[in-house]
This record gives C-alpha cells, sequence and structure tokens, in this order.
C-alpha cells in the first residue's frame, strides 16, 4: 500500500510539474546603502606649557678667582617654535655695595655665561631653551668675577640680581 501511495504522489506531483509556466520577474529592486554620513567626530588633547626653572640662591664673589653658578631649565614642554628665556639684571649695573644708603663705597662686577667674554648686559637672556630640546632642558653656568675695583673699605658688599623667566614666541622675519 505505501508502494501505491508513493506512486500515485509522484505521479501527480510530476503531471502538475510539466503543466506549470514559470515567469521571470521584471521589477527593480533599490538596494539602500548600509552606511549613512554623520559629522565627524574631533579629537583634541590639550597640553599645557610647563617648565622649571632653577637658579642660585646666592653667590659669594672672591677676590682671587671667580664665582660660578648654575643656572637650568628641565622639563620644558611649550609651543612648537617657542623658546624658555632667562634673563639676568641688577638694579645697580652690576655693583655690589656697602650699605644701603646714598654714596656707599661700590665695587663692580661682571657675569659671562660660557664661550663668550663679553659681560651679560642688565636684562639679557643668559639661558634659551627651544621646544623641542634634547631631553627637554638646557644649563649654563654663569661666571661672576671681580673687575678689578680698588677695595678701599671693608664691609659687607651685596647687590640682588633678578632673574626674568619667559616664554618667548618664534622669531619672525620681515620679507
Amino acid at each position: 500500500m505505501k508502494k501505491l501511495v508513493t506512486l500515485l504522489l509522484t505521479a501527480a506531483l510530476a503531471i502538475t510539474a510539466a503543466a506549470t509556466t514559470a515567469f521571470a520577474d521584471n521589477t527593480e529592486t533599490t538596494v539602500y546603502p548600509t552606511t549613512t554620513s554623520h559629522p565627524p567626530l574631533h579629537v583634541t588633547y590639550k597640553v599645557d606649557p610647563s617648565y622649571t626653572v632653577t637658579i642660585p640662591t646666592s653667590v659669594t664673589l672672591n677676590a682671587t678667582q671667580p664665582s660660578t653658578a648654575k643656572v637650568k631649565a628641565t622639563n620644558v614642554t611649550i609651543p612648537y617654535g617657542y623658546r624658555v628665556e632667562v634673563a639676568l639684571s641688577s638694579a645697580t649695573g652690576f655693583k655690589v655695595k656697602a650699605g644701603d644708603y646714598n654714596g656707599a663705597p661700590t665695587l663692580s662686577y661682571q657675569v659671562t655665561v660660557p664661550n663668550s667674554a663679553t659681560p651679560v648686559q642688565n636684562g639679557n637672556p643668559v639661558l634659551t631653551v627651544q621646544s623641542g630640546a634634547e631631553n627637554k632642558e638646557g644649563e649654563t653656568t654663569l661666571t661672576f668675577k671681580l673687575t678689578g675695583d680698588d677695595i678701599k673699605y671693608s664691609g659687607d658688599y651685596t647687590d640682588t640680581v633678578t632673574f626674568t623667566v619667559s616664554i618667548k614666541a618664534p622669531q619672525t622675519t620681515n620679507p
């Protein structure tokens, strides 16, 4: 009986398939993009300028030989093209005074930087560190030397030297 049912079903299927006409679908199918445009994403990171400058707290002049002091800038992180400058100035014009009164005796001294015999002038830089400097640092050794004034009076001779630290913009050239 199973054979008979199978035979009849197969015959019915064959007759139906032979009599059926197939047609192709001629409608267009539109495929939409899977991505859409969005405003761009801006990624930012801010690095604030920073640096550490170490200056001496005092220098003792010596009548027989020059005295030295180191000035150092470390961890210099500043904008591209900029520089850290350390300038030096003396209110007395690089003279130590034996007292804080008008007419007090003075002795002249000069400050020089390595590889220069020319004394530093009031307000001139003694150390410059460019952005991107190797190891992010720079240093110089200042030499303080009495200029040979004839010492006539005893006493404690003093002067105050001011260090000014600033970040300088790139220098521009005029065409």
